[in-house]
């Protein structure tokens, strides 16, 4: 049985000048597959990836693939009956200079950067490209995060994860094969749920080492949550109960619906 679970989550917000003044053309496809699309296009067109179950109406699709010759491992993110809302592209760190001239060279000059991060907002489409802490190892990735606002629609009601299509019906055989990659995918999983959900404050710039405890009830809400900023920020620390608040409720972990006491450390970054 676990009893915690220790992650390192660094996490950035620019409050950086803009680098572009004109506009920038917001994607209406990634990787060959337009918004919308279902998941039967995405097994189609890259065979051989692996569904997973993100909330009650998320779905992932995993396949490795490449992109203008830098390799990927991409996860296309869909939502019940709006189809491809959202895509995750991971790649080799030593190739973020490529990735992000080709990203500028489709998309344009992004309008937000700074800290190893580039960022794209548009009216329906946003895009998140950078240098993060990898959870398989002690060094760093390169992610890309393309997705519309129906996809962080479906991320805000949250909601258990039901089975998928390819997974047996009993909710005890989805739990077993819902988490068969072991603690790297669930770590994985939380990462991203606090990820999507954290809305950085408006504060002092700065380094905030975050301690994260709280206890996961067979439900999967947090419950006794206690949150410890360093330096003490008010803000962040409200920031944070804010995106736990968000993000549930979370999935168990392998060993069932025991209560789970769990400890997270974060550190969020607030840059000028």
């Amino acid at each position: 049985m676990w009893t915690s679970v220790c992650l390192v989550l660094a996490l950035s917000v620019l409050h950086a000048t803009t680098a572009w003044a004109g506009g920038w053309n917001e994607p209406a496809q990634v990787l060959g597959l337009a918004w919308g699309a279902p998941v039967e296009a995405a097994k189609q067109q890259f065979p051989g990836g692996r569904l997973s179950q993100e909330t009650a109406s998320t779905l992932a699709y995993t396949v490795a693939t490449h992109l203008d010759g830098i390799p990927l491992s991409a996860s296309f993110q869909f939502v019940s009956e709006e189809g491809l809302q959202g895509v995750v592209l991971r790649f080799p760190v030593h190739r973020l200079a490529d990735m992000v001239a080709l990203f500028e060279r489709q998309y344009g000059l992004a309008p937000i950067r700074g800290n190893q991060q580039w960022r794209w907002e548009g009216s329906d489409v946003s895009i998140s490209l950078g240098e993060y802490p990898s959870l398989r190892s002690s060094g760093h990735r390169g992610v890309a995060w393309l997705h519309t606002g129906a996809l962080e629609a479906a991320i805000a009601r949250g909601g258990p994860a039901s089975p998928s299509p390819e997974e047996p019906g009993t909710a005890e055989a989805t739990r077993v094969l819902e988490w068969k990659f072991s603690r790297v995918g669930y770590e994985d999983r939380l990462v991203r749920k606090i990820y999507w959900a954290l809305k950085y404050p408006t504060t002092s710039n700065g380094v905030y080492r975050v301690s994260l405890t709280f206890r996961l009830t067979p439900a999967g809400r947090p419950a006794a949550v206690e949150v410890t900023v360093d330096p003490p920020n008010p803000e962040v620390a409200e920031s944070v109960r804010a995106a736990v608040n968000r993000a549930q409720p979370f999935p168990l972990p392998p060993s069932g619906a025991q209560d789970q006491r769990l400890t997270l450390a974060l550190t969020v970054t607030i840059m000028p």
